[in-house]
């Protein structure tokens, strides 16, 4: 039995949410598999809509989602995967996501996403939310 939490990082357009995908599909054909994203919240009738304003709110709805799905899979018997796409450029963005993992018994697998500066160009015209390149170069200035 394993239970693992998958905390992947990145910058938008660097194929954070294809690895996820990959992730799941890999990993979770014979156990529980989930994804949590926050962009999935600014999601309204298939249309991506970000508002500034409930990125707070949708940041803690995920966080909420994820718990709430661990603790429920933190007795199974078989292989139990929790994958957080987010950027979570900064550890601290994804610090409270790794400290309920591991409260509910989950290993954390911090994975980040390599990116180069000089690709930041591709990066928004490629991501699938409009991320513009200021915005992605302002996300590459704090990464950690």
């Amino acid at each position: 039995m394993s239970k693992i939490c998958y905390i992947i990082k990145g910058l938008p357009g660097t194929g954070k949410s294809m690895l996820a995908k990959t992730l799941k599909a890999g990993c979770c054909d014979k156990g529980w598999g989930a994804i949590f994203s926050t962009d999935d919240l600014f999601m309204v009738n298939g249309i991506y809509q970000f508002d500034y304003t409930k990125l707070k709110e949708y940041h803690s709805r995920n966080l909420q989602n994820a718990g709430a799905w661990m603790k429920e899979h933190s007795e199974v018997t078989s292989s139990a995967h929790c994958i957080i796409d987010n950027t979570n450029i900064q550890p601290w963005e994804y610090e409270e996501y790794e400290i309920m993992a591991k409260s509910f018994g989950f290993m954390v697998q911090v994975i980040s996403v390599a990116w180069d500066a000089k690709d930041i160009p591709l990066y928004a015209e490629r991501n699938s939310h409009g991320v513009p390149e200021e915005a992605i170069r302002r996300m590459a200035d704090r990464w950690e």
